[in-house]
């Protein structure tokens, strides 16, 4: 059964929400790179997969809010 909120909880140490903010930031420029010029991944199997993000995050809720809170969250660990 699907949960009943559009949140989740997701327990991260700060070295767990850097490397995730890493990964999102590499995604980023991937997609930014595909809107520029047309380019996909040449992996087996990872420009379909692409595709499908790309499909799929048009009509997605934006994560630019809960992500801004995650570097916040981050950076206030790191300095504590």
């Amino acid at each position: 059964m699907a949960p009943s909120t559009s949140t989740y909880g997701l327990s991260l140490t700060p070295a767990q929400a850097d490397h995730l903010l890493r990964l999102v930031g590499i995604a980023e420029l991937a997609v930014g790179e595909h809107y520029r010029t047309g380019w996909l991944p040449g992996g087996h199997g990872d420009a379909t997969l692409m595709t499908k993000y790309l499909e799929a995050s048009k009509s997605a809720p934006s994560l630019e809010h809960p992500l801004r809170g995650l570097r916040e969250w981050a950076s206030k660990q790191r300095k504590d």
